[in-house]
């Protein structure tokens, strides 16, 4: 003769399983925030029309221009970028044909750009 004993249902609350996650070595207690494809995209080293040299970076919170060694940081709204420099914000829509990146600003009209590959 054997004691059985009840089975007891475990619950948890959702705070406490996060508590867990926070205490347990190895495990992050939440993802990492997914960068948006169109940005995702636009991420690399930027040719421009007028030379074959790099002419920007865009990395994941920042575009960094080679020819004055200068980062400024920038917000990805949807479609549209807005580069926040000194003293001023360029705002422009983002899309691609092809391989080709085209910024639309109202204020400059559009601007093509490829991606560097040496």
């Amino acid at each position: 003769m054997g004691c059985k004993r009840p089975q007891q249902k475990i619950v948890y609350e959702k705070d406490s399983v996060k508590l867990a996650q926070d205490f347990l070595p190895g495990v992050a207690s939440s993802p990492s925030p997914e960068v948006p494809s169109l940005q995702k995209r636009t991420i690399g080293v930027w040719i421009g029309t007028e030379s074959p040299d790099p002419v920007f970076e865009i990395s994941a919170d920042s575009v960094f221009y080679f020819a004055h060694d200068t980062s400024y940081k920038y917000l990805f709204d949807k479609d549209s970028i807005d580069i926040k420099y000194d003293d001023y914000d360029y705002k422009a829509k983002v899309y691609f044909k092809n391989d080709t990146m085209v910024m639309n600003s109202p204020e400059y009209g559009i601007a093509k750009f490829w991606k560097f590959k040496n």
